[in-house]
């Protein structure tokens, strides 16, 4: 079999930074997957060329794969990515109702980049070419493949949450997204419930069955990747015999990161004996830096952190050390070595690998995530909690910190059986032996 993988983002770009020319990898549990499953199978990944020297690399050889770029100018990039995948179809998927935006043409503008997508597929493919599609920014390619004659496999993967049937009908191109998805051969979720949420969706909206075969087999990471970084703990000597909170997020409104900084301060104020007894570290990863939303997300986050350093740090001690900066993959795996306690609590996530990844590295860490996520289906050895209810987060860390080390090798066995055993290579194989069919 022949494979086109198909995604918004590029494995790499050609990045230019002060006049040079610089291979940006692309960082994720996704990127990493595909480019693990396609260097192994061959094939064409088709993506988008962000870069700055992208123009130069439309067609670039890889071995035993090729990258096929598709460019877009300001405009393009706008409608369909600003406007109408982050401004429309990220908030739908999370529950925003707020924060949906409609803008006059997006929608237009998105569809005609699908339209590149296809047409950059139909040009390289044969009769054993198997396409495989990822996520919302693409949703319309499956339909104007098959409008062209295509009738060759299509795997489509959805990577972020699948709303409630009632949820996702409030915007306007519901039917054709819907319609589209539809002439896909295979559908792959993360979850069960996202499953059931789709299924249900295509048979509220048009009364029938769904032909398409619809699975819940959830991404794992690459646990060799992991392991093959030789990285000791890092020495915070300020921190000593202190219990160590960990958790990195991209800036976003769907993280849960103010609720976070409201359980330290609500833990701080009713259990006074847990001050200077742990720090937490909160990485936070820059994300769409010009977009208002954020910059006054930004802004509320940083003032919350410093009232409640404000009102509880000692001469020696600060309850929250708080980054916003990427970090390096080297120094990342240093944190999770390091730390004693990861809170991974978004507001709703279709996976969430970070908790993957975490459990793969640690050696004595204790995990405490979100029910929302969609990792904790599987996870269940964590401790799952409400991300809404400030109370219970605070209740969790504590009883982290108590926690005694019989049961934490216990819940971590079981954790690091369920991630080392549905990694990213289980994951792919999966979705490949059900194509082949």
């Amino acid at each position: 079999m022949d494979y086109i993988v198909v995604t918004s983002s590029c494995p790499f770009s050609h990045e230019k930074i002060s006049s040079r020319e610089v291979n940006s990898i692309s960082v994720g549990g996704v990127a990493t997957a595909l480019n693990s499953m396609i260097t192994k199978y061959g094939g064409t990944w088709i993506c988008w060329g962000k870069g700055g020297y992208d123009e130069k690399y439309t067609s670039e050889e890889l071995g035993k794969y090729k990258i096929k770029r598709i460019i877009l100018d300001k405009h393009e990039k706008l409608g369909y990515y600003d406007y109408f995948s982050n401004g429309v179809m990220w908030p739908l998927f999370h529950y925003f109702r707020q924060n949906i935006k409609i803008f006059n043409d997006s929608y237009k503008t998105y569809y005609n980049v699908n339209k590149k997508f296809a047409y950059k597929i139909m040009g390289d493919i044969n009769d054993n070419t198997i396409i495989w599609i990822h996520d919302y920014q693409l949703t319309m390619v499956p339909e104007i493949l098959r409008e062209n004659g295509i009738n060759n496999k299509i795997i489509f993967t959805w990577h972020i949450p699948w709303v409630s049937p009632e949820f996702f009908s409030i915007i306007p191109q519901a039917k054709d997204i819907m319609k589209s998805l539809s002439k896909s051969d295979i559908i792959t979720f993360h979850t069960k419930i996202y499953e059931k949420n789709f299924i249900s969706t295509y048979k509220y909206m048009f009364r029938d069955k769904l032909k398409s075969k619809v699975y819940a087999l959830p991404l794992g990471i690459d646990n060799k990747y992991f392991s093959s970084f030789n990285n000791k703990m890092i020495n915070l000597y300020n921190i000593k015999n202190r219990k160590i909170i960990f958790s990195i997020d991209r800036l976003d409104y769907t993280k849960g990161l103010i609720n976070r900084i409201l359980a330290i301060e609500g833990l701080l104020r009713r259990h006074p004996e847990y001050i200077n007894k742990f720090v937490y570290i909160m990485n936070v990863t820059p994300s769409r830096s010009t977009v208002a939303d954020y910059i006054s997300m930004k802004r509320e986050l940083e003032m919350t952190i410093g009232r409640v350093n404000g009102e509880f740090s000692t001469i020696n001690w600060s309850p929250i050390k708080y980054m916003y900066r990427k970090i390096k993959t080297s120094t990342l795996i240093s944190y999770y070595k390091t730390a004693d306690i990861a809170l991974i609590t978004p507001l709703i996530d279709g996976l969430n690998l970070v908790s993957k990844e975490f459990i793969s590295v640690t050696e004595k860490g204790i995990l405490i995530l979100s029910k929302f996520a969609g990792s904790a289906y599987t996870m269940k050895d964590a401790l799952i909690v409400n991300p809404y209810d400030i109370n219970e987060m605070a209740n969790a860390i504590i009883k982290a910190i108590k926690m005694p080390e019989n049961e934490i090798k216990e819940r971590l066995t079981n954790l690091k059986e369920d991630v080392e055993t549905k990694n990213s290579e289980w994951w792919y194989k999966k979705i490949i032996s059900i194509a082949e069919k």
